[in-house]
């Protein structure tokens, strides 16, 4: 067998030439796709860093808002506290003025109570006067309002 060395030379000539095309774009297109590769990882870098910047600053104004809130919770409370007291103080002076006005009505009802049965003239005779409203009545003690509403007040 006699080996054809034009015919193997130009096998090889055109396998080596033409396959160094072949390789040489094959690196070509890998290459393009590296760098393809590459800036869509710098976007995405640019992008996170973006994000995280935006956090950063996400997360500090979250922490003045955070403070503020605090800030109006402290007031809230104080405003509480201080309406709990004024409401603790309104009811003391409201049971004050109940007794009071208790004491007052008991007075006044007292007070009838002997004007009704005063008698400024020489004839009243057994404590009648002769006021027509008491025709046919004996005179009674009046109650003791005073004792009865403090007796009220020990039983609430």
């Amino acid at each position: 067998m006699e080996i054809d060395w034009i015919n193997l030379l130009q096998v090889l000539g055109g396998v080596l030439l033409g396959g160094g095309g072949a390789i040489g774009w094959k690196a070509a297109k890998r290459k393009g796709m590296v760098e393809a590769t590459e800036s869509k990882w710098d976007a995405e870098d640019k992008r996170l860093r973006t994000l995280l910047d935006a956090e950063v600053r996400l997360t500090e104004r979250m922490s003045e808002m955070n403070a503020t809130i605090d800030k109006h919770i402290d007031r809230n409370r104080e405003l509480s506290d201080r309406l709990y007291t004024s409401e603790t103080e309104l009811n003391r002076v409201n049971a004050q003025l109940l007794a009071v006005t208790e004491e007052r009505d008991a007075e006044r009802a007292e007070k009838e109570h002997y004007r009704l049965w005063h008698c400024r003239h020489s004839e009243c005779t057994g404590r009648q006067p002769p006021n027509e409203r008491l025709k046919g009545r004996t005179y009674e003690e009046p109650l003791d309002l005073r004792r009865l509403i403090s007796m009220r007040r020990k039983e609430e």
